[in-house]
């Protein structure tokens, strides 16, 4: 399962509820899509950042 791939069908919100807690996905226009967890390059810019922003 590839991130950011819509599903080919709609989803409703009962299924999407129904989702384990763990399933990162978002839907827009009732597609789900899936997404990638941050790399840990990611959450380390995104900390010096909000470090910097925050000084």
């Amino acid at each position: 399962m590839s991130s950011l791939q819509p599903q080919s069908q709609v989803i409703s919100l009962e299924q999407y509820e129904a989702l384990p807690e763990d399933v990162r996905a978002e839907v827009f226009d009732g597609q789900l899509y899936y997404m990638a967890s941050p790399s840990q390059e990611h959450q380390t810019i995104s900390i010096e950042l909000l470090t910097y922003l925050s000084g």
